[in-house]
């Protein structure tokens, strides 16, 4: 496994590499099975994969969030090579950022609901990175996992119109055994409220359970509500699971989606109900 830094290292090692099917795994590193996943459905579709670690300054909207980002640089790096991973690229933020040219794209509300609405700037972060990193590396595949759901529509709309050659391949949402969506922030959750965050995934499936078409107004209440018993809830909405829009049409696959806090970590986590 090659490891660099620098972007004139990344572009040696990708010369070396040009008529190979590129597989991109971007990461933030404090790696779990959820990266794991996603490298491995690259791996098993391409010939190379290259991940990224990059807590990405941009994309946070709390200060504090940022500063309390989990790091764990060495024992990732173990695991990635034990995943069978080709290159990993740890850049820093200066140089990164350093020749960027930026884009203007409208997501067509894609970005203006949900994690849009309350986290202001989140996505447009997300997707600067992301343009200078497909600008870099030129995958064939990029791998994103469906637990940032709204994220992966996003990022789909973002390659369509701008790097229709890169396939954005989603990949399952992976879960501990209570069912909690695993995450980099799970392990700010004290024991009491780890045990507690099983309720989430719980409120999710009742959801899914008992939805009815008609009924998707009180169906979010009621599951905010249940949220509310043991957490802090921002949102609970059914919506579209291809444009996130919940104007109605009994036809079209929908999905439903909840943030919420438990001891100050904040926690997302989607589920599709029909």
């Amino acid at each position: 496994m090659q490891i660099v830094n620098e972007i004139q290292e990344l572009n040696k090692a990708l010369a070396l590499i040009s008529k190979s099917s590129i597989g991109f795994v971007p990461t933030m590193g404090f790696l779990h099975q959820g990266h794991c996943s996603l490298i491995k459905a690259s791996k098993k579709k391409t010939n190379f994969t290259i991940v990224t670690i990059f807590i990405n300054p941009t994309q946070f909207t709390n200060k504090s969030d940022l500063e309390d980002y989990p790091v764990s640089l060495e024992q990732d790096l173990i695991m990635l090579n034990k995943e069978g991973v080709d290159l990993v690229f740890c850049p820093n933020f200066q140089n990164l950022f350093l020749n960027e040219k930026m884009i203007d794209i409208s997501l067509e509300q894609l970005d203006k609901v949900l994690e849009g609405k309350e986290r202001k700037g989140h996505f447009e972060g997300v997707i600067r990175v992301l343009n200078i990193f497909f600008n870099l590396i030129n995958p064939s595949f990029a791998f994103f996992g469906e637990k940032d759901y709204q994220q992966y529509l996003i990022v789909k709309y973002f390659a369509n119109h701008f790097y229709p050659e890169i396939k954005i391949i989603p990949g399952p949402t992976q879960r501990e055994l209570s069912g909690l969506a695993m995450s980099s922030r799970n392990s700010r959750l004290s024991i009491n409220d780890f045990e507690k965050s099983k309720g989430i995934f719980k409120v999710l499936t009742f959801c899914k359970s008992n939805f009815e078409f008609n009924k998707r107004k009180e169906l979010e209440k009621t599951c905010f509500d249940m949220l509310s018993n043991f957490s802090i809830p921002e949102y609970f909405e059914i919506r579209h699971a291809d444009d996130l829009l919940n104007n109605g049409n009994q036809n079209r696959k929908w999905r439903a989606f909840a943030a919420t806090r438990l001891g100050g970590v904040r926690l997302i986590d989607n589920i599709a109900i029909n």
